[in-house]
């Protein structure tokens, strides 16, 4: 049986020292002097799981989890499976007027909590709780994981439309919760570039004339959070909605055109989308053939992952870059989604 659990001076004196860890006597405790660093909360059975009481005897009473908390607060959570008067007491004091959040759902456990009250982290399963090494080196992944998180959202928090969609996007692929208030008062950078559908804008450009289709997509582009990629998209689905012009409609003049695809080539030159805005000069505006050089092959794209890698596409018979006109959530070119008849043959490459 666990005894003299209660006893915080004793917990005290077995963490002090070289872990550095500040040792909170409630929860609200712990979140109110843990700032920039994370709480680790240690949740056990008291007084009647097995398991709990292993790993109670290894984490704190022999002191190992102590180099793995360094510069966290610290936080022993006991539960009662029948709680006592003393018991009931001792929760409530444990807890004041804060509830653990959501996502624990199983203990013993190592929770990994910031500030805010957010899980970042937790080491729960059976397999990671095994034994102590094991959860230990889950744990310190975790609090690693953290700090980097923090480091990257710091600087997110300073930067502002691209860079700051993309330092949020690197955020999150930390594998670790993202923070309550990561995305700030606008979201719209992240949400941008994680929701940018090329399909719907073309297919919204269809029914716009050529002053309203313009409007549209430097509205879209001012707002931020998109990759030059995607930006690059946005220039050759209007592009192709001004050069096809419309029902009832003229195409656009050359002068425009080449202005609108220099403006998408010199947006990331090197890109896919860059290179195709060059073939897009040479065909559309100035009538002429290209060059025997390698063609961008058709750019492949699923959801919001963009594969900007180019290929080297042949005149014979390999679909090119140019030669792709329909943009779907799997398989992206470079213009627009309307009928096949109007996409270039490959007589247009040689």
């Amino acid at each position: 049986m666990l005894k003299n659990i209660f006893k915080i001076t004793a917990l005290a004196a077995l963490l002090a020292g070289p872990t550095q860890a500040a040792v909170a006597r409630t929860y609200p405790d712990a979140l109110a002097k843990t700032g920039r660093n994370p709480i680790v909360i240690f949740i056990y059975g008291a007084n009647y799981d097995k398991v709990s009481e292993r790993t109670y005897e290894e984490f704190i009473k022999k002191n190992k989890i102590a180099p793995y908390i360094r510069q966290t607060t610290f936080l022993e959570m006991p539960l009662y499976q029948q709680p006592n008067d003393r018991e009931k007491k001792d929760m409530e004091k444990r807890m004041g007027d804060k509830r653990l959040p959501g996502g624990i759902w199983s203990y013993p456990c190592l929770a990994v909590v910031d500030a805010k009250g957010t899980l970042r982290g937790v080491v729960q399963s059976p397999d990671e709780m095994k034994d102590p090494e094991t959860a230990l080196a889950a744990l310190k992944v975790h609090i690693d994981n953290f700090y980097k998180q923090e480091k990257i959202l710091e600087r997110a928090r300073k930067a502002k439309g691209e860079r700051k969609a993309d330092l949020l996007l690197e955020a999150a692929d930390i594998d670790l919760n993202m923070p309550s208030d990561a995305l700030g008062k606008d979201a719209s950078g992240l949400e941008n570039r994680t929701g940018f559908d090329p399909l719907s804008l073309v297919e919204a450009l269809q029914t716009m004339d050529f002053d309203q289709a313009n409007a549209h997509v430097r509205k879209m582009m001012a707002q931020g959070g998109y990759s030059k990629l995607q930006r690059q998209m946005m220039m050759a689905a209007y592009a192709g909605h001004l050069r096809r012009g419309g029902e009832g409609k003229k195409p656009a003049s050359k002068e425009l055109l080449r202005a609108l695809y220099t403006e998408m080539r010199n947006i990331d030159p090197k890109s896919t989308y860059g290179a195709y805005a060059e073939g897009a000069i040479v065909i559309w505006v100035e009538g002429g053939k290209l060059t025997d050089d390698p063609v961008p092959t058709e750019i492949n794209r699923t959801g919001g992952n963009v594969d900007s890698s180019a290929g080297s596409g042949s005149s014979n018979g390999t679909k090119t870059a140019m030669g792709s006109t329909a943009i779907s959530s799997d398989d992206v070119g470079a213009e627009d989604a309307d009928a096949q008849d109007d996409e270039p043959s490959d007589a247009d490459f040689e």
